[in-house]
C-alpha cells in the first residue's frame, strides 16, 4: 500500500520538477568586423530534456542573417539538453551596433509555449574607408604585358600530323586488302545433260552429209554414239561411255524417272554398234533417220518444262 502511494506521488510531481528545470539562453558574439564580412553569432539555450527550441523570424537590424545552423547536445544525466544555434550575420553600415537580444521560442512536453530572450552584444563594424576623409578612385594604372603560351600553332601541327597518319594508314590499309589472297570464284555449274547432248548431235546433224562423202561414216556413226551414251549416264548417274550397250540397258533398267522404254535406247545403240562393228553400210536416207532418232530420244528423255499456265513442254 505504502510502495503505490509513492508511486502515484513521483507521478505527480514528476511534471512539476520537469517544469522547474531551469531555462537559461546566451548570446556569443563577436566584439568587431568589417563592413561585408560575415560574422558567426552563437545562442546557447539549456531547457528540459523534453523541450524543442526554434528561433523564430524576428528583425536583426542593420545586420542581416544568411543563414543558421541547429546543434542539439543532451546532458549525460538525461535531464536537460542544450540547443546551440549558430546565426551568420552580415552588416554593411559602419559603427558600433548593438545585437540582441535574441529571442528563442521553447515548446514543452504539455504544449506551452515560453520564449526567452536573450543578453544583448556590441559589435563595432569598421569600414575599409574610415581613415579617409576623402576617399578617392585611384588611377588608373599603366598596362602590363602578361606573357602567355600559345599553343595554336603546336595544335594545327598536330592536327595535320594526325590527318596525314590516317591518311597514310588509310592507303596501307587499302593496298594490302587489293592485293589480299582472294578465293577462286566457284566454276560455273555444267550445263545441264540433255543441252551439251542436243548441242553435239546438231553439230553431227550438219557434219552428217561431209562424213559420208569423204568415207567417215564409221567415225560420224560413233561420235553419234558416244553422245548419246555420255548423256545416258549423266542423265541417269553411270558412266556411259565405259559402259557396254548391256551395262546401259541394265542401269536404264533401274532407273525411275526413265520417260522411254529401255528397249529403245538400247535398240538405237544397238544399230549404231552394227555400223561400228559390223562395218554395215549406211545410206544417206539411214543415216538422216539416225540423227533424228537420236535427237528425239535426248528429247524424250530430258526434263518437261513446266510452264507458268501449269502446262508441260
Amino acid at each position: 500500500m505504502r510502495r503505490s502511494a509513492a508511486i502515484v506521488v513521483l507521478s505527480l510531481l514528476t511534471p512539476a520538477i520537469g517544469l522547474a528545470q531551469e531555462r537559461t539562453i546566451a548570446l556569443d558574439a563577436p566584439p568587431e568586423t568589417t563592413i561585408g564580412d560575415a560574422i558567426d553569432v552563437i545562442v546557447t539555450v539549456t531547457a528540459a530534456a523534453s523541450d524543442e527550441a526554434a528561433v523564430p523570424e524576428q528583425p536583426f537590424e542593420p545586420f542581416e542573417i544568411l543563414g543558421k545552423k541547429l546543434s542539439i547536445d543532451p546532458s549525460p544525466d538525461g535531464e536537460s539538453k542544450t540547443f546551440t544555434f549558430e546565426l551568420q550575420l552580415l552588416c554593411f553600415e559602419p559603427g558600433t551596433h548593438e545585437l540582441g537580444p535574441v529571442h528563442v521560442r521553447l515548446t514543452s512536453a504539455a504544449g506551452d509555449l515560453v520564449e526567452l530572450a536573450s543578453n544583448t552584444a556590441s559589435i563595432e563594424v569598421h569600414s575599409l574607408l574610415a581613415n579617409e576623409p576623402d576617399p578617392q578612385l585611384k588611377p588608373p594604372t599603366d598596362p602590363v604585358v602578361v606573357e602567355q603560351d600559345d599553343y595554336r600553332l603546336l595544335i594545327i601541327v598536330g592536327v595535320l600530323l594526325a590527318i596525314a597518319l590516317g591518311a597514310l594508314l588509310a592507303w596501307l590499309f587499302m593496298r594490302w586488302w587489293q592485293r589480299r589472297d582472294r578465293p577462286e570464284p566457284a566454276p560455273p555449274p555444267p550445263p545441264p545433260p540433255w543441252q551439251t547432248a542436243l548441242a553435239e548431235l546438231r553439230e553431227l546433224e550438219l557434219a552428217r552429209a561431209a562424213a559420208l562423202s569423204e568415207g567417215r561414216t564409221d567415225q560420224w556413226v560413233d561420235a553419234v554414239s558416244d553422245s548419246i551414251r555420255a548423256y545416258l549416264g549423266r542423265r541417269y548417274g553411270f558412266h556411259g561411255l565405259e559402259s557396254t550397250t548391256d551395262e546401259i540397258a541394265e542401269h536404264l533398267g533401274r532407273a525411275k524417272s526413265l520417260a522411254i522404254e529401255p528397249q529403245d535406247a538400247v535398240g538405237f545403240l544397238g544399230q549404231c554398234d552394227l555400223v561400228k562393228f559390223a562395218k554395215a553400210s549406211l545410206a544417206d536416207e539411214a543415216s538422216r533417220t539416225l540423227i533424228e532418232d537420236a535427237l528425239a530420244l535426248v528429247d524424250q528423255t530430258r526434263p518437261a518444262v513446266v510452264r507458268q499456265d501449269g502446262g508441260e513442254s
